[in-house]
């Protein structure tokens, strides 16, 4: 019993923590830009196919691993500067453009690396015993890593100068246009934070399971219901409720298997939207 608690108590706060990443990425572009990006799972595992490739062309792994997050920012900016940002207004056109865009990178894996998982190479080694129950470094690394990645972004959006217009772009574009800001840059700022944060969360997520091109599809998912419960707009929303989330799939997969626990997770996420439809900490707009 004891080895079970501890074995749920960590894993899931690693999944937890993996999703809070690429959840808060998702709702910072919505909140600030007012866009659902459905091409954000996209980022999730380009970022790890893009280090993957670099490792195996003799890259140093750490070096690797920073330029394919930074690569991936830089192409979420390009996708806002030729695509969404002629588009943001009208939100059905986002939404397919962004969908259809994701399903094109999907097919160019698929046809490169084929449908099997291929691991990212492991950047930490080693095996910590918490009682009788084995936890890989890379696992408590990968939380360690979500969780000051999340605290600098909390710090970036509340101390910075840049942060703060960011912030007041979120709340009222028009508004913090009249006053001078340059909203297209803080819009370019944002797509480039949030897929910055998937990256980091596919890289995470990947070395401890496996990249899958579908996995940009079941990283979307669990990202738009995240945001969803813990309400549009609101990135500490959806840090609560990827631990939420998280350990209720960790709850499950222990308990009662894994094939259970999207369905679980999914059927509490319906659960609580019916009785507070603008989820945990959302609004009514």
């Amino acid at each position: 019993m004891i080895d079970l608690a501890i074995r749920i108590l960590i894993y899931g706060a690693v999944v937890s923590g993996i999703w809070a990443l690429v959840a808060s990425g998702f709702t910072l572009i919505f909140g600030v830009a007012r866009i659902l990006n459905f091409a954000h799972g996209t980022f999730f595992v380009l970022a790890a196919y893009l280090g993957i490739v670099m490792v195996s062309s003799g890259v140093n792994p750490y070096l690797a691993t920073l330029l394919s997050i930074v690569l991936v920012g830089f192409f979420a900016v390009a996708i806002y500067a030729l695509l969404l940002s002629r588009i943001r207004e009208h939100e059905v056109m986002v939404i397919i453009a962004t969908l259809a865009l994701a399903l094109l990178v999907e097919q160019v894996l698929l046809l490169i690396f084929g449908e099997h998982g291929i691991s990212y190479p492991s950047l930490i080694t080693g095996v910590l015993r918490l009682g009788g129950t084995p936890i890989t470094l890379k696992r408590i690394a990968a939380f360690v890593i979500a969780i000051i990645v999340i605290v600098l972004l909390e710090l970036f959006i509340n101390r910075t100068r840049l942060g703060k217009m960011i912030s007041a772009a979120s709340q009222n574009f028009e508004g913090a246009m009249l006053v001078g800001l340059d909203v297209e840059k803080l819009f370019r700022v944002t797509m480039f934070i949030s897929a910055v944060l998937a990256g980091i969360g596919g890289i995470l997520y990947t070395q401890i399971f496996a990249a899958t091109p579908i996995a940009a599809v079941k990283s979307l998912i669990f990202a738009f219901a995240i945001v969803i419960l813990g309400g549009l707009g609101s990135v500490r929303g959806s840090i609560i409720a990827a631990f939420i989330v998280g350990y209720i799939l960790t709850i499950t997969i222990n308990l009662f298997g894994a094939r259970w626990s999207e369905f679980v997770a999914l059927l509490f996420i319906i659960g609580i939207l019916i009785v507070k439809p603008t989820g945990l900490f959302g609004v009514e707009e």
